[in-house]
């Protein structure tokens, strides 16, 4: 078990009941190297652990500026 403090989490797997598929939490790796399972309701035992495909966006917010176009 690690023991410096635990300031940020970043989710990289989803948590999905085995019997329904529905999202039942989130695994999260922390900035102290740790990975700490978020239950939305609860742990169960019956679970499949699911990679994001990709990795979210850095910066949704920040808009990436438009492609220029040269008139000739």
């Amino acid at each position: 078990m690690n023991t410096k403090p635990r300031l940020i989490g970043e989710p990289i797997m989803r948590i999905l009941c085995e019997t329904s598929e529905n999202l039942i939490g989130y695994v999260y790796q922390l900035n102290n190297g740790g990975v700490q399972p978020a239950w939305f309701d609860g742990a169960i035992a019956d679970v499949r652990y699911e990679p994001f495909t990709q990795a979210p966006e850095q910066n949704p917010v920040d808009p990436k500026p438009p492609d220029r176009v040269s008139k000739i």
